[in-house]
């Protein structure tokens, strides 16, 4: 009886890490709605469409942290993802472990589920665009550009621009052939920055 009220008296401080995790995740999907190099509506109002990239080969898997940087914030996603001609699947968790979403793509059609953790203002789908604008061949993504957009590339950075204004810097801060370990991506009008750090790539 004594051990049944002891973990009685034990709930409240159960309850309070529960939701102060609760509550650190939702701060950090608020954080991430903003940071995709291209949103559904530019700050300016206007639309933009910019589409995921196709798939690319060769076979592998990635796993990756992401740092956001906000002003004033700084939240960490853990990202596994899975690459061949034929499809693209990611999944994203929480510093904790805590799964946040699954992605996959085939090229064609999208298919995406979400923790209910998440607000409808979450868009994984552009988690992956601003991965291919870092990663993706060159050639691919200025293939799918939309009017007004140009990429340029350089030995250790990219620079995207819109109406010869540029948007975002990727900045290449390790010398890895294929596929850089250790990257920066700076998006100037939503002001956050990404660090993104390969922690295992299995071919």
């Amino acid at each position: 009886m004594t051990g049944i009220i002891q973990s009685h008296k034990s709930l409240p401080a159960l309850l309070v890490i529960m939701t102060c995790q609760f509550v650190k995740v939702l701060i950090f999907t608020c954080v991430l709605s903003g940071c995709a190099a291209f949103d559904k509506q530019e700050v300016s109002g206007q639309p933009v469409v910019m589409p995921i990239a196709p798939p690319v080969g060769p076979a592998r898997r990635i796993v990756q942290q992401i740092t956001a940087l906000w002003p004033g914030r700084q939240e960490i996603l853990v990202c596994v993802l899975e690459l061949d001609e034929r499809h693209i699947a990611m999944a994203g968790l929480s510093n904790e472990g805590l799964s946040l979403f699954n992605l996959t793509y085939d090229g064609k059609k999208l298919e995406l589920d979400k923790s209910p953790l998440l607000p409808d203002t979450m868009a994984p789908e552009f988690i992956i665009t601003d991965l291919q604008l870092a990663y993706w061949p060159i050639a691919m993504l200025q293939k799918i550009l939309p009017a007004q957009w140009r990429l340029e590339a350089g030995q250790n950075h990219r620079h995207l621009y819109y109406q010869n204004q540029k948007r975002v810097d990727v900045n290449y801060l390790s010398s890895d052939a294929g596929w850089p370990k250790d990257v920066e991506l700076i998006n100037y009008p939503y002001n956050y920055r990404l660090r993104i750090k390969t922690i295992s790539y299995t071919q």
